[in-house]
């Protein structure tokens, strides 16, 4: 089955979402001083936004941020390495 553009993004972003929270959830396992803490936690949050719709009845304003970790990049990267090998 052929898979197109969108539901690689799509693939890729689910797997974001579902790697950062594994980070997540490694990173409340671990001690709060511990280096393996900081390791699993440490994020870089692309912003994208605030862009603003100024309509004549209503102000639309539209944003969107993504917390990624070291478990959400390595859940990206696995989810690409799977997609290239299915097609």
């Amino acid at each position: 089955m052929k898979r197109g553009f969108w539901f690689f993004l799509g693939f890729l972003l689910v797997s974001a979402i579902i790697g950062s929270a594994v980070g997540e959830i490694i990173g409340l396992l671990l001690p709060a001083d511990s280096f393996a803490r900081q390791f699993f936690t440490v994020t870089a949050a692309p912003f994208f936004g605030p862009a603003e719709f100024d309509l004549i009845l209503a102000k639309i304003t539209f944003g969107a941020a993504l917390n990624l970790n070291l478990m959400a990049l390595l859940g990206m990267i696995v989810a690409t390495i799977y997609y290239l090998r299915s097609l």
